[in-house]
C-alpha cells in the first residue's frame, strides 16, 4: 500500500525514477526503437536535464529534475507521450504519401471518416461547441471548407476525425485530426505511471498555458509570492538561492492563480549585468511541485551563466503580434508586457494554496472540478498503444493554441504548405513561383534554414544554398538575375557568418568563400565581362576559391541544379539521401503504426472516469 510519506518522496509519482525509465526502455525496446541520452546539464545543484534521442533521426525530447533519475524519467515519459500521440509526426515531420497509409489508416485503427454536411448535422459536443461559434449556415461550411484545404489523407470524405470522451457526461466526440493537431498542437498531450498522474500533467499543462496567454494578452500583473512563504520550503528556496548565487541574479516567484485558484506559478529570472530575463510557467495541484517544475524547466538544456532564448528587458514592449504570443506558447521564449514586471498587482495574493495531502485520483478529481466550475468540458483520448499510459487531453476554450475561426491563420499555413511544396521542385520552377517563395521566406528576414523550414530530417550538411535562408533566397534572385537583391541577400549572411560558433579554420575559409560569392555577384552587377571579373577578384581572394565560386553560380540557370533536386518521399532517387535521415524517421513511424494496429484501445472505456462533484454545470457559451 502506498503511503502519503512515500508518495511525496517520490514528488508525487506514483512509481519511484528508477521503474519508470527502465519499463519505457523496455517499451521501446519490444517495438524496434532505440535511444541515446545525450546533452546533460547540471550547471546549478539541483537542476538536471537531459536529451533523450532516437539515432539518426531527428526525434527526440528533452526532461528535467532535480537529479539525474528524475530527468531521465522525465524525459523518457515525454518520448513516450510524443511518440504515442503521434505529435512529431502530425506536427512537424512530413510523411510521404505511402507510409501515411500503411496499415489502413491514416492516424489510428479508430479513426473515422466525414464529409462537411455530416459535421454540419452533427450534434457532438465538440462539433457544436466549435462550429456554433458561426451564426450562418453559409459561414459555417466556408470555414470548414477552409479547413478542409489542410488535409492530406487521399480519403472520398472530406475529414478524418479521431475520438474523444467528453468525461463532463461520457458522450463521444469525434473531432477532425487537423483540428486537432491546428487548434491544440501538443498542448495536453501527456504521459504517467498511471492513468491519474497522466492526465494530473496534461490538466496541469493546459493550465500553464492558458494562463500565459491571459497574462500576456490582458496585461495582468500576478502578485508576488513573499519570499518568507517560499522559505517554508527549504529545497526550493536552497534551488532559488543557488540561481541568484550564480551571477547578478534575481528570482521573482509570482502567483498565477489569476485569482481564480488555478494551480500556476511563474518564475522571472533576472539578469541584471545584460538587462536580461527569462519567464517560465509550471503548473501541479501541489505548489512544492509547480515550483519545482518551474524552477526545472528553467534550466533545462541551459547553463545558468550563458542563458539562451533570453530577452532583452524593453519597458515599451510591443508583445501584440502572434508571432511572439505563438513563441511563447510553443518554445517558451518571447517578450511580455511590462505590466508583468509591476509591482501593484492585479489582484492580491492571500497565502499559498493547494490541494493538501492527496493521491493522483484525488488531485486529477481536484483539477477537473476547477474547469467545472469554471463550466469547462474536459475531453480525452487514451492514446497507451505502447503499453504505457498516455492521453491527450482538450479543453475547448480553454486549452486552444490558436483558434477554430481564425482563417487568417489558416491561410498563412496553407501558404506555408504551398511554398515548401514549390521549394522540393526549385528546379522546374515558373518566374512567378520563384517570385511567390522568395515573397514568402523573407518574411523570416534570412533567420532559420531551409531545411528546418521544409522539417527534413537533416544529419548532415546539405548543399551551401541550404544551409541559410538568406543564402537561398540570394540564390533565387540570382536565378532571375536580380544581382541587386541577390548581393544584399549574400552580403546579409556575411555578416551574420562572424557570429557563428564553429570551428574557426572553417569559419575563415567559409566567410571568404561567401564573400568572393557576393563580390563576384557585385561584378555582375557592374556587367563585368567574365575575364575582368576573374582579374579584379584575384586581387583579394585565391584562385582556387575563385575557380568554386565561378564553378557554383556563374550560369544563373544552373545556380540550383548542380547538386541535384530533393526527391522526397523517393529516397532511391535522391542524391541528398545520404544527408537526410527520412528513411529512418519513416521506419520509426511503420512500427509505431504496427503496434497501434494490435491495440484494442476503446475510448468508451473512460466512461465514469471520475466521479463527478455535486456541481450546477452549465455547458460554456
Amino acid at each position: 500500500m502506498i503511503t502519503i510519506n512515500s508518495f511525496k518522496s517520490r514528488k508525487f509519482k506514483d512509481d519511484i525514477p528508477s521503474n519508470t525509465i527502465n519499463k519505457i526502455r523496455g517499451l521501446l525496446n519490444d517495438t524496434g526503437i532505440f535511444t541515446i541520452e545525450e546533452n546533460w546539464k547540471n550547471s546549478a545543484k539541483g537542476f538536471h536535464s537531459v536529451t533523450i534521442k532516437i539515432p539518426n533521426t531527428n526525434l527526440q525530447t528533452n526532461g528535467k529534475g532535480t537529479s539525474y533519475e528524475y530527468a531521465l524519467a522525465s524525459g523518457y515519459a515525454e518520448l513516450l507521450e510524443r511518440l504515442q500521440n503521434q505529435a512529431q509526426f502530425r506536427l512537424s515531420v512530413d510523411i510521404s504519401p505511402e507510409a501515411l497509409k500503411y496499415r489502413d489508416f491514416y492516424y489510428a485503427p479508430d479513426e473515422e471518416y466525414v464529409d462537411i454536411d455530416e459535421i454540419l448535422a452533427s450534434d457532438e459536443d465538440w462539433i457544436v461547441y466549435q462550429i456554433d461559434k458561426l451564426d450562418t449556415y453559409s459561414g459555417k461550411k466556408d470555414l470548414l471548407n477552409h479547413w478542409k484545404m489542410m488535409s492530406d489523407e487521399d480519403s472520398d470524405k472530406d475529414f478524418v476525425t479521431l475520438p474523444y470522451m467528453n468525461i463532463n457526461n461520457d458522450k463521444i466526440s469525434h473531432i477532425p485530426v487537423k483540428m486537432i493537431s491546428k487548434l491544440y498542437m501538443s498542448n495536453g498531450m501527456c504521459a504517467g505511471n498511471s492513468m491519474e498522474e497522466a492526465l494530473v500533467q496534461g490538466i496541469s499543462e493546459i493550465f500553464e498555458r492558458a494562463v500565459n496567454k491571459e497574462i500576456i494578452n490582458n496585461r495582468i500583473t500576478p502578485p508576488t509570492i513573499p519570499r518568507y512563504e517560499i522559505n517554508k520550503y527549504p529545497r526550493l528556496d536552497n534551488m532559488i538561492s543557488e540561481i541568484e548565487s550564480s551571477g547578478n541574479f534575481k528570482v521573482i516567484i509570482k502567483d498565477c492563480s489569476l485569482d481564480k485558484g488555478y494551480p500556476v506559478t511563474g518564475v522571472i529570472l533576472i539578469n541584471k549585468d545584460n538587462n536580461s530575463y527569462f519567464v517560465k510557467f509550471g503548473s501541479h495541484p501541489k505548489f512544492e511541485i509547480s515550483l519545482e517544475r518551474t524552477l526545472t524547466e528553467l534550466l533545462q538544456g541551459q547553463d545558468v551563466k550563458n542563458m539562451m532564448g533570453i530577452t532583452e528587458f524593453s519597458y515599451m514592449n510591443h508583445i501584440d503580434d502572434a508571432d511572439n504570443l505563438m513563441g511563447i506558447l510553443v518554445n517558451g521564449s518571447g517578450r511580455y508586457p511590462k505590466e508583468f514586471f509591476e509591482t501593484e498587482p492585479s489582484y492580491t495574493f492571500e497565502s499559498i494554496q493547494d490541494v493538501g495531502e492527496a493521491t493522483n485520483r484525488d488531485m486529477l478529481e481536484y483539477l477537473v472540478n476547477i474547469l467545472y466550475k469554471e463550466n469547462y468540458e474536459v475531453f480525452i483520448r487514451d492514446v497507451s498503444y505502447l503499453g504505457f499510459p498516455s492521453y491527450h487531453v482538450i479543453v475547448p476554450g480553454f486549452s486552444e493554441v490558436e483558434e477554430v475561426v481564425d482563417t487568417l491563420s489558416l491561410d498563412k499555413y496553407l501558404e506555408f504548405r504551398k511554398v515548401k511544396s514549390l521549394i522540393r521542385k526549385h528546379n522546374n520552377l515558373e518566374f512567378e513561383d520563384i517570385e511567390n517563395i522568395i515573397k514568402h521566406l523573407k518574411k523570416y528576414n534570412g533567420n532559420g534554414l531551409v531545411v528546418q523550414f521544409l522539417n527534413l530530417p537533416t544529419s548532415n550538411i546539405f548543399p551551401w544554398y541550404y544551409t541559410s535562408l538568406d543564402l537561398f533566397v540570394g540564390a533565387l534572385y540570382y536565378k532571375i538575375r536580380d544581382y541587386n537583391n541577390a548581393y544584399l541577400h549574400f552580403d546579409n549572411y556575411v555578416k551574420k557568418l562572424r557570429y557563428i560558433p564553429i570551428n574557426q579554420q572553417y569559419n575563415n575559409m567559409m566567410q571568404n568563400y561567401y564573400k568572393c560569392a557576393r563580390d563576384y555577384i557585385g561584378c555582375r552587377i557592374d556587367n563585368k565581362k567574365r575575364e575582368e571579373i576573374i582579374e579584379f577578384l584575384s586581387n583579394f581572394y585565391p584562385n582556387n576559391i575563385i575557380a568554386g565560386v565561378i564553378g557554383d553560380i556563374e550560369n544563373n540557370d544552373e545556380i540550383l541544379k548542380k547538386y541535384g533536386e530533393l526527391e522526397c518521399w523517393n529516397c532511391n532517387k535522391c542524391r541528398l539521401k545520404n544527408n537526410c535521415s527520412y528513411q529512418e524517421v519513416e521506419k520509426i513511424y511503420r512500427l509505431l503504426k504496427d503496434k497501434y494496429n494490435e491495440s484494442n484501445i476503446d475510448q468508451c472505456q473512460l466512461k465514469g472516469l471520475l466521479k463527478k462533484s455535486n456541481i450546477n454545470y452549465k455547458r460554456r457559451q
